[in-house]
């Protein structure tokens, strides 16, 4: 932590309690203060900025109801993890945004195998029944923690031509951005909410149950041929997901 103690101006018309509630947030957002340390005790911020134990309580109970601190029963005050906000208009935006967060984006390839697809999978492809599609399996990590679980199926015909060296580096698509068939492209994306199974608790580190957030995304070529089936699962008290809309008329 930073040993320098902000002052607070006891002559303004802003309130104490919203003055102590800036400081805080100030911290959060220059990483004086990671996510997950817990913050000084009620007793420590009255004692070191002079204030009352009700002005401090306001405070946090503001800061908590926003959503950027959590108490913890017998623990103490703990500083949210923000949410990472996807942004699909952004090619690279969730990698951008990891990195300005000061987190260290990155895949680790869990299988790459030949596979008969589930039939969802092939009428998505437009596949016939017997055809058999590469699929890959990656855990996408932030600073190395497992914060995404992707599984990715691929045609025949696309399969031969990924970089197998990408799939570890850059966003979801970097491993197929080389291929004509993808410029001029276009994505359908599919959310929604489900309860983590076993398997993907495990993987993503979570408690079985737990909420997630699943993306499905088809990438067409122009001519509409699919190439690349992709699902995608997050965990829901770390990342988001915003969609831009022109304004409606």
């Amino acid at each position: 932590m930073v040993n320098t103690i902000p002052v607070l101006d006891r002559a303004s018309p802003v309130p104490l309690y919203f003055q102590l509630k800036q400081i805080i947030i100030d911290k959060i957002e220059r990483n004086e203060w990671d996510p997950g340390q817990p913050i000084p005790s009620e007793q420590e911020l009255q004692d070191l900025y002079g204030l009352s134990r009700t002005t401090v309580r306001q405070a946090l109970s503001e800061l908590v109801i926003e959503g950027r601190l959590v108490r913890q029963r017998g623990k103490g005050t703990f500083i949210v993890q923000q949410k990472l906000t996807h942004t699909p208009q952004r090619p690279q935006g969730l990698v951008r945004l990891m990195i300005d967060r000061g987190l260290r984006p990155g895949w680790r390839v869990l299988s790459i195998e030949w596979t008969s697809p589930p039939y969802e999978v092939q009428h998505l492809l437009n596949l016939d029944p017997d055809t058999q599609t590469l699929y890959i399996r990656r855990l996408r990590l932030a600073n190395e923690q497992p914060i995404g679980y992707h599984q990715v199926w691929l045609p025949p015909r696309i399969a031969d031509q990924i970089n197998r060296d990408a799939l570890v580096e850059g966003d979801s698509l970097a491993y197929m951005r080389h291929l004509p068939a993808v410029s001029g492209g276009h994505t359908v994306r599919t959310i929604e909410a489900i309860a983590a199974e076993a398997t993907e608790a495990e993987l993503l580190g979570v408690r079985e149950g737990e909420p997630l957030l699943l993306i499905q995304r088809v990438l067409y070529a122009s001519d509409d041929t699919p190439l690349e089936l992709m699902e995608a699962l997050y965990c829901g008290d770390q990342f988001k997901y915003q969609i831009v809309l022109p304004t409606v008329e």
